[in-house]
């Protein structure tokens, strides 16, 4: 309500009008309940975001801590690294030192070297000729080894022909060998045959002969006297 709208109106009693007053009251109730309820959203709303600041404060203490605690650890490794570093600087020096002392030797035996190339050079080359020497000599082998071994089978199928016509000969042989054994067997089983014939033809004179000489002779005659 504007100023004008506040002035309460006289009654013809004396007093305000009831009912401009209650009118104000309630005006004036509405806007206090509005300003209150403001007032209370915006104490909500500033609780919530000390809340949050609080959440978020207890966040960056704890991120604060672990920060804390990785930069320990990391100083842990910086001076760790360090060490390391140092350490690598003097191997360094020593290696450096080292490979100082391998070039002097090695331009000290340079001219050894050198030497050493040109035998191994040379001791190479004589490899190489005895390799290809070892080559020809092995093919050599494996040449008059492939002769022998065809002259051996060549041999060896000579015999084979020579030992199956020596076979065929000798069963040949051995057929006409058994031939005449038959016949033989034959001539003397017939001999036999004659010769047993015979010896009973002369086992009959024989006893024949006895039977002669063992037979009672008879008494001879008495001579006659002439005179």
């Amino acid at each position: 309500m504007s100023a004008t709208e506040l002035q309460f109106r006289t009654a013809a009693l004396g007093g305000f009008q009831k009912q401009d007053v209650l009118s104000y009251i309630e005006s004036s109730n509405q806007i206090h309940l509005e300003k209150l309820e403001s007032i209370q959203r915006e104490r909500d709303q500033l609780a919530q975001e000390i809340e949050e600041a609080r959440r978020q404060a207890a966040n960056t203490e704890s991120r604060a801590g672990r920060l804390e605690h990785e930069n320990t650890g990391l100083k842990d490794e910086l001076a760790k690294a360090r060490q390391e570093l140092e350490a690598m600087r003097q191997d360094y020096d020593q290696q450096k030192q080292a490979l100082e002392a391998m070039k002097a030797r090695l331009e000290r035996a340079e001219p050894a070297a050198q030497a050493y190339e040109q035998v191994k050079d040379r001791t190479a080359g004589i490899e190489l000729e005895a390799h290809c020497r070892a080559q020809e000599v092995q093919r050599m082998s494996e040449e008059k080894v492939r002769k022998t071994r065809t002259e051996v089978e060549q041999w060896l199928h000579k015999v084979k022909a020579g030992y199956e016509l020596l076979l065929a000969d000798m069963d040949a042989a051995i057929n006409r060998t058994g031939q005449e054994l038959d016949k033989a067997y034959d001539i003397l089983t017939q001999l036999s045959g004659n010769f047993a014939a015979q010896g009973e033809h002369l086992d009959k004179l024989a006893q024949n002969c006895i039977s002669e000489f063992t037979a009672p002779k008879a008494p001879e005659p008495l001579p006659l006297n002439e005179d």
